[in-house]
């Protein structure tokens, strides 16, 4: 019986992750018309815009080194006056360049992380000039060609926030030929990866043309970062409307959806990070399209007669719980555990808060990991001495239900009969080893999923060769470690079954020493360490206690 739960367990293991492989690669977005949204043809609704100037001034954009740049084509000439002026924020967490072409962002970098490549990451990546961070469009392409060109004046060339100056302010404002009046402000805070913005436009001129507006977030922001678990997290554009979090995939966008209801907020994301764009006072809709194969994200700003106006927050950073969860606006529903993880996420958040709450004691979370397995392990083990005890017990018995086995073969009923008597006089149940197991499941399936998408883990060393407990142990010494105690596990847990299910019982340390390999560090030193306990455990019990 027990021999069977391993190996159903080992099964459900290997379905989880791949039933989350199915849903991020195969099943793709929920349908649109199923939560409210309204598709609209990119024809009739979205513009064709200008190609537009490289950013030139004092700050540079980062590039990863392994991006090919693409061939250089003369850029035409901005039309009008002006000249462009990029103002550096500097904000703790957080480091803005604006430009004031615009009023849009060029770079946002997040000092405290480093990409794959060794540099600071910048969640902007805009090598093809599309349509700009933040970027305001408007259902005319000429009111569009003036929003995104002119040259705004800013308020001041730079702002520097520390301890002592917690909060900034920078203003951007046009006030263009056409009629065209338009007030962009960004209110900057101190280690804040939330930013308010409120934006104003008057154009009585151009009343006639009942123009609309949007404010854009794209493309594809987030940050060019790789991740052994990318095939089950999904990237890209999101929006967060109805109580209900809707993934758009890229490759998925053929026009310009809409989406209407209680929509709390539309954001880009990849596994570690996310921006999002979060309406203050409520909005007509917002929306996601697709340029240039590249997706952007979107607010609809609220008209009256000739204006317009909005009030935003924009959040961009890290997806860590509690971060999210402080900031309010639903932005925690950015975190997504996988379809299993989102399940049990009652089971996960607790689970990192117990983490972090070590991490506060230790500052290394790998030792962290150590301390919670073993809580883990104490709250579990009178389920498991339970579960032991069960199994010595049905071994004990196992020579005399083969007899009756044989005795009743062409007599079913009877068997279960004298097999229950049996169990019953030597007291042993026979799935009193099962349940506790069965129990533990989806504590194992929350902390599966709490290392496995937690970016508190990321570039976070244990010791020595370990320096990521986000990615796999490079010299494979944790998931040989788990092979070998999963091993010696198996030799003290009492044998029962066919031969044949005892081999394949015996072959399942090497199955999973190889799945692991590619596992991160911390999830193999949880499993390890957990072994390691249970052997301890297991030796008490049976050589001890003599349970």
């Amino acid at each position: 019986m027990e021999n069977r739960l391993l190996l159903a367990f080992v099964l459900s293991l290997a379905v989880f992750v791949g039933w989350g492989y199915f849903l991020a690669e195969v099943q793709g977005p929920v349908p649109a018309d199923e939560v409210g949204i309204d598709e609209f043809s990119s024809s009739g609704q979205q513009a064709t815009l200008p190609p537009k100037n490289k950013v030139t001034g004092s700050a540079s954009t980062t590039l990863s080194q392994s991006e090919s740049a693409p061939v250089a084509i003369p850029a035409p000439v901005n039309p009008f006056p002006g000249e462009e002026v990029l103002i550096q924020v500097s904000a703790g967490k957080t480091h803005f360049v604006i430009s004031n072409r615009g009023g849009v962002l060029k770079q946002l970098q997040l000092p405290r992380f480093k990409n794959d490549d060794g540099d600071i990451i910048d969640l902007i990546s805009n090598p093809d000039n599309l349509t700009s961070a933040l970027a305001l469009r408007a259902n005319d392409p000429e009111v569009t060609n003036i929003l995104q060109n002119a040259y705004y004046e800013p308020s001041t060339p730079s702002l520097v926030l520390s301890e002592t100056n917690r909060e900034g302010r920078l203003t951007l404002t046009l006030a263009h030929e056409s009629g065209l009046d338009v007030t962009r402000a960004y209110t900057f805070h101190f280690d804040s990866y939330l930013v308010e913005m409120s934006t104003q436009i008057t154009a009585t001129p151009l009343a006639a043309r009942n123009l609309q507006y949007q404010v854009v977030l794209g493309p594809e922001m987030g940050g060019t970062i790789s991740s052994q678990t990318d095939y089950i997290t999904f990237s890209g554009a999101t929006v967060f409307v109805n109580n209900e979090r809707l993934e758009n995939p890229t490759e998925d966008i053929t026009s310009t959806s809409y989406f209407k209801g209680d929509l709390k907020w539309v954001a880009f994301q990849n596994k570690y990070f996310g921006s999002a764009l979060v309406p203050k006072n409520g909005t007509k809709s917002g929306l996601v399209f697709k340029e240039k194969d590249q997706a952007f994200v979107g607010l609809e700003l609220e008209s009256v007669q000739s204006s317009a106006s909005a009030e935003n927050l924009f959040y961009a950073g890290t997806k860590e719980l509690k971060i999210l969860e402080d900031e309010g606006h639903s932005l925690v529903r950015m975190i997504d555990y996988g379809w299993f993880g989102n399940k049990f996420a009652f089971l996960v958040k607790p689970l990192l808060k117990v983490l972090a709450f070590f991490y506060g004691i230790t500052h290394n979370y790998g030792w962290s990991i150590i301390l919670m397995t073993c809580i883990i392990k104490l709250l579990f083990s009178p389920l498991t001495h339970k579960s032991f005890k069960s199994m010595k017990g049905m071994q004990k018995v196992q020579p005399y239900v083969k007899i009756i086995q044989e005795r009743n073969k062409d007599d079913r009923q009877k068997m279960n009969t004298e097999m229950m008597e049996l169990y019953k006089k030597h007291k042993v149940n026979p799935v009193g080893g099962c349940l506790p197991m069965l129990l533990q499941i989806p504590v194992f399936i929350a902390l599966y999923h709490a290392l496995f998408f937690s970016i508190e883990l990321r570039g976070a060393p244990f010791m020595g060769w370990v320096t990521d407990l986000s990615v796999a142990d490079p010299f494979y010494v944790f998931p040989v470690l788990m092979g070998a105690t999963m091993f010696l596990q198996q030799r003290l847990t009492p044998s029962m079954g066919d031969p044949m299910q005892q081999k394949i019982m015996m072959f399942l340390p090497i199955v999973f020493t190889f799945m692991f390999l590619s596992f991160p560090a911390g999830l193999v030193i949880y499993w390890t360490v957990n072994n390691v306990l249970t052997i301890s455990q297991q030796y008490y019990i049976y050589h001890i206690s003599k349970a």
